[in-house]
């Protein structure tokens, strides 16, 4: 075995070991985000763990899993803020959507957590209506629910 093979076979086992705690982490339920605040596109933000404004009448998911809890802030253009929360113990696979009604973009949180995903922001409240979805998976089954705020009739 000459040098090099050594230091090639170590270099392979610092990757192999890296590579492994790389995946730990990243699969540690409560610690993914799938979005970045940094990417938000222009109107939304989030997540954040903290919403503002007037919380409105939660959206219940399909057999009571979890709900969606939004708020209004009328500061300003106006921001709705939401959350999807989970009723079971445990982490769960969940995601919040945000959606400015007349936007087809939309801005979400995704992950594996032990009580809510979100806070998601989109701004314009005092203008525009919001769609909001939102789901939580648990033994494979996923749960949904959300509906329009802000939109008359």
């Amino acid at each position: 075995m000459s040098r090099f093979d050594g230091i090639r076979r170590r270099g392979l086992s610092v990757a192999t070991v890296c590579g492994l705690v790389a995946g730990f982490v990243l699969g540690v339920p409560g610690a993914a985000s799938a979005t970045d605040p940094d990417d938000a596109p222009p109107g939304y933000a989030g997540p954040f763990a903290t919403c503002k404004g007037v919380a409105l009448p939660r959206m219940p998911l399909s057999d009571r899993v979890g709900y969606i809890q939004v708020w209004q802030d009328f500061a300003g253009s106006g921001t709705y803020c939401a959350k999807t929360y989970d009723n079971r113990a445990g982490a769960h696979a969940m995601e919040i959507r945000v959606r400015r009604y007349v936007w087809q973009t939309s801005w979400y949180d995704r992950g594996s957590y032990a009580t809510y995903a979100g806070g998601v922001y989109v701004s314009g409240s005092n203008i525009y209506c919001a769609e909001i979805t939102g789901w939580v998976e648990v033994n494979g089954t996923r749960y949904a629910g959300g509906g329009r705020v802000g939109c008359d009739g």
